[in-house]
């Protein structure tokens, strides 16, 4: 399975209620503090151990979320 498609899955289900890219960039400071990197870090190597499925951080997935945006927010305006 593409790792981008997983990665997508897996920010459905932990940010299930944010529906926007807006709110995905608010819900960050919360899921993307050192506590829930550690704890997700644990279950990511567990799941890597027994499955062989590298499973990247929600908080990567977000970033990227916010790269693009920024990026089409800017392609948007310059048109």
């Amino acid at each position: 399975m593409n790792w981008k498609i997983l990665s997508s899955l897996i920010l459905v289900v932990v940010l299930g209620s944010c529906t926007t890219v807006e709110g995905v960039m608010e819900a960050e400071a919360l899921y993307c503090n050192e506590f829930y990197k550690g704890i997700r870090a644990v279950g990511r190597g567990a799941l890597s151990a027994t499955t062989g499925v590298i499973v990247p951080d929600v908080c990567d997935t977000i970033d990227v979320i916010v790269e693009e945006e920024n990026a089409s927010s800017v392609g948007k305006s310059n048109s």
